[in-house]
């Protein structure tokens, strides 16, 4: 049982890992059971300063903070199995958003498990809290499904936290830039987006360039760190750490919100980044001490990640960082739903063509002045 007064919300439930896009579809909802069987397999989750709990539905006045209501009417009509012509202008049809039963209900999940972080962080009842199954609808427009993502959570529940009269300072770290997000909030000085992700020259959304800063009164508060294919650990951090401390302590925020998608990893087969499982946790740890420095609470939801192993193991790793919880070097031969992971923390060094290297820090480089020239100065930096 969980102590009267812990430090971190766990919000999972298994029925979230339990549905199918499609048969082929590269987005697994199973690797968040894998993840949590970890979880169990160390005992996180017998922790005393971690509260699990099962998600809430988000209701429709909710879900409509940022979405129109023709479009959540087609998802609820295509969940229901009606034959709607016009689907694929709402972003449904054979790829990345197959219309299917269920979907609206697992969408809602998501969305309610992050509104229920944000009710338990706003309350006081923990510090922060993790939701994994949040954040993988992070390109979800407002009238359509995008590249996989259906209603934004996380759109969804910072407008709520501006409207408590918070401000919000969100950090997108997956490999794909989070342009639902920046879209969603790209007109307000309430919060601020930061995506550090592989450059749209390469990836999917093909977006998130340095020079989408924002809009109106949302001018200078929105900030894209694109990077280049093969950027490893090292070189990561040397464009996070260049950007996201600095606009985090001068933005003035009461809340973090963070986006942690895994498929930043050196395996996964969606992308082209080097990360390893501890290089990805680190950023994890920079959030939590800045969360510590400049007191305020926290709240981080999953995102993409396709290689199962890394999901699993990177996202107990940040769980356990969250909670302030120590993990084992080794995985417990008692863990036997993945197979092939010895250890939590990837082992092997990365190499790459030192020419090849220096090219990618130099294209790091231009995007990480061109925030220092376009942003920095509004913030006095």
């Amino acid at each position: 049982m969980p102590s009267a007064n812990p430090t971190t919300s766990f919000i999972y439930s298994h029925e979230q890992s339990q549905h199918v896009l499609s048969p082929t579809h590269p987005m697994r909802p199973i690797r968040l059971m894998h993840m949590h069987e970890l979880m169990c397999s160390v005992g996180l989750l017998d922790s005393e300063s971690i509260a699990t709990e099962s998600p809430r539905l988000a209701t429709d006045d909710e879900i409509a903070k940022f979405h129109d209501s023709d479009y959540i009417e087609v998802v609820k009509a295509i969940d229901a199995g009606a034959i709607v012509p016009a689907m694929h202008q709402f972003g449904f049809g054979p790829g990345d958003n197959p219309p299917r039963p269920g979907m609206f209900r697992h969408a809602t999940l998501a969305a309610g498990g992050v509104m229920l972080a944000a009710e338990r962080v706003l309350n006081g009842q923990t510090k922060n809290a993790f939701v994994p199954a949040g954040g993988m609808h992070h390109h979800a427009m407002s009238d359509r499904a995008s590249g996989f993502g259906i209603f934004n959570d996380a759109v969804i529940a910072i407008k709520h936290l501006i409207d408590q009269g918070l401000r919000v300072f969100y950090v997108d770290i997956d490999v794909h830039h989070g342009d639902g997000v920046q879209a969603g909030l790209y007109d307000t000085e309430r919060a601020m987006t930061v995506s550090i992700h592989e450059s749209g020259q390469w990836l999917f959304p093909g977006t998130g360039n340095p020079d989408e800063t924002g809009t109106g009164d949302g001018d200078g508060y929105s900030v894209n760190i694109p990077l280049a294919p093969y950027t490893d650990d090292e070189l990561w951090h040397q464009a996070f750490d260049a950007v996201v401390p600095d606009l985090a302590r001068a933005f003035d925020a009461d809340l973090i919100f963070t986006q942690l998608g895994i498929d930043t990893h050196r395996n996964d087969p969606l992308a082209h980044l080097s990360l390893t499982t501890q290089g990805h946790n680190l950023a994890v740890q920079k959030f939590a001490r800045l969360a510590e420095e400049l007191n305020i609470p926290w709240i981080s939801v999953g995102g993409g990640g396709y290689d199962m192993t890394a999901v699993a193991r990177a996202w107990t790793m940040d769980l356990a960082t969250m909670a302030d919880q120590a993990l084992p070097d080794e995985i417990p031969d008692t863990y036997t739903s993945l197979s092939n992971m010895p250890t939590f923390r990837d082992q092997g060094e990365y190499r790459i063509d030192p020419d090849i290297r220096f090219e990618i820090s130099n294209h790091n480089q231009l995007a990480i002045n061109a925030i220092r020239n376009q942003i920095f100065p509004k913030f006095g930096l």
